[in-house]
């Protein structure tokens, strides 16, 4: 049986949905909701380190 013509995926596990939405089912929701926290703060750590290494870099030239 072939899909329906408009739908989606949703972003967690791959299961089709409707249109408008991301994920399928509520327990889908929240492991989204963690993933992008997650993301979010790994991006927030890695942009801290870079800046860090820049500082230390930097300090080196003018000191």
């Amino acid at each position: 049986m072939p899909p329906p013509p408009d739908h989606r995926h949703c972003k967690v596990c791959g299961r089709t949905c409707d249109v408008g939405a991301e994920t399928c089912s509520a327990s889908c929701a929240a492991k989204r909701a963690q993933q992008l926290t997650s993301r979010r703060t790994y991006t927030y750590l890695l942009y801290g380190a870079i800046a860090l290494l820049l500082i230390v870099f930097a300090s080196r030239f003018f000191v």
